[in-house]
């Protein structure tokens, strides 16, 4: 998910506070700060071997089996009918101007999530995120990602946190 520029000034100005939690390792999340400008003050890395931030909160590709491998849930978690969508309700603009194209790369830097092996480093790689709004202990706004690309919208967030 793209934050809009307008976006933390709102949030500032409406007193919620912003957390974002990534996979992969300190450095991975001070170079994602550094290079998108967003605050490193508000971004937390679960660099666990198992995801356990996105366990807890029940995003996909994160079950286990009893063998304690990744339990995937199939292609139609990373690509999906609702990743078409939201390229195509976002434009892909929104994306080129992160990963920019061969001849004018973008800000995004691929960052592979490391873990203790290459298996648990291919399974940081399948799992999705979601988008929680809180007040307190209560849950005010929850959306988890089917797949990949599809977030819920700022507008949502933004709605849902100003509420």
């Amino acid at each position: 998910m793209q934050l809009r520029r307008d976006a933390l000034p709102a949030l500032e100005a409406a007193g919620v506070g912003l957390a974002v939690v990534g996979i992969g390792s300190l450095d991975s999340g001070e170079t994602f700060a550094e290079r998108t400008e967003f605050p490193s003050s508000m971004l937390y890395v679960d660099d666990s071997d198992e995801s356990e931030t996105y366990r807890a909160a029940g995003t996909r590709n994160t079950k286990r089996k009893p063998d304690g491998k990744a339990d995937f849930e199939g292609i139609g978690s990373m690509w999906s009918k609702a990743t078409n969508s939201a390229l195509e309700e976002r434009g892909k603009q929104d994306l080129d101007a992160i990963t920019g194209s061969l001849f004018k790369p973008g800000i995004y830097k691929p960052l592979m999530p490391k873990g203790s092996t290459m298996a648990r480093s291919m399974e940081k790689t399948m799992v999705q995120g979601g988008s929680f709004v809180f007040e307190g202990d209560e849950v005010l706004f929850e959306h988890y990602d089917e797949s990949s690309g599809a977030h819920a919208s700022i507008e949502d967030l933004l709605k849902a946190a100003k509420a």
